[in-house]
């Protein structure tokens, strides 16, 4: 395999794009946004004038696009994917989506003959510029193995999650999970700091405890407690996931009282503009509500 096409070069998809060129595969990149193309195109990829020129001549078409219906239009538009790939081709849809829409474009594709696997990613794009992902991957185990070499290099965990649509389900409940403890964790050192502990206090022992968890320990440290808001996972993409993740929910007849109030606390995060702002950086809110700073010593956050 050496021609690959990848539609969607946001903050996870342009490393992940830029991974498969120093590969050395022939590559052809589209996104909505011209500008973010422009660093790949002068690296030596193909630009794409749609996602149906993109896979004219791919043997393996990557999409990584913000929400369902993005992934929809990529996939099943008018000047889709489903209407360039060829037969035999594979789509590996790395958007977070839901699985019911995932088996829906996979469904289609294989009537083109195309061969669809769902493969949405996780951690950072720190780890995605060095090729250390974990993949969350859906779908037939014999294209899964025909995909190893080119996921190989994006990643060094693989969770092989079942048939196509598990990929999506997987990371609808992590990132379910994940929110949950960021929305727990900004509260807790609110409360810590109010009752006179330090951030490195609190951090000491969550890692030795039952509270362990990376929000917490990883992504605060480099974000919110250090005074940095730059995005390593919008709060709008956070707010979005969890909507996902409760309609899945739902789906099921699952009650989802915590997801719930995790979404409503996102939600005021968004209404008052902090959609792109990192993750953890609602400690902003409840720290002004709170009428305290939590930073960690020598951050000048």
């Amino acid at each position: 395999m050496k021609r690959i096409a990848f539609i969607g070069l946001g903050a996870m998809g342009k490393p992940i794009a830029e991974r498969l060129l120093q590969g050395g595969y022939e590559l052809t990149v589209f996104d909505v946004n011209r500008d973010s193309m422009a660093p790949l195109i002068a690296a030596g990829a193909r630009e794409a004038a749609s996602p149906k020129a993109a896979a004219e001549h791919a043997q393996a078409v990557f999409a990584m696009v913000p929400d369902a219906p993005d992934a929809e239009e990529v996939a099943l538009g008018v000047d889709g994917v489903l209407h360039g790939i060829s037969a035999g081709a594979y789509y590996i849809d790395m958007s977070t989506i839901d699985p019911i829409t995932t088996r829906r474009i996979g469904a289609r594709l294989a009537e083109a003959g195309a061969k669809m696997i769902d493969c949405p990613v996780g951690r950072t794009t720190k780890h995605a510029r060095e090729g250390k992902l974990v993949l969350m991957i859906g779908g037939d185990a014999a294209d899964i193995d025909a995909m190893m070499p080119v996921f190989e290099l994006l990643g060094d965990t693989f969770i092989r999650c079942g048939p196509l649509g598990n990929g999506t389900a997987t990371k609808c409940v992590n990132n379910y999970v994940a929110m949950a403890c960021n929305a727990i964790s900004a509260e807790a050192f609110v409360i810590g700091k109010k009752a006179g502990l330090t951030p490195e206090h609190m951090l000491e022992v969550f890692g030795t405890t039952m509270a362990s968890n990376a929000q917490a320990l990883q992504v605060f440290p480099q974000f919110a407690l250090a005074g940095n808001t730059e995005p390593g996972f919008m709060i709008a993409l956070g707010h979005k996931d969890l909507r996902l993740a409760i309609g899945l929910a739902h789906s099921y007849d699952c009650a989802v009282p915590v997801g719930q109030a995790t979404m409503d606390i996102m939600a005021k995060a968004l209404e008052a503009g902090m959609g792109r702002k990192d993750c953890s950086s609602l400690l902003l809110m409840h720290e002004k509500a709170a009428g305290t700073t939590v930073r960690l010593q020598g951050s000048g956050g």
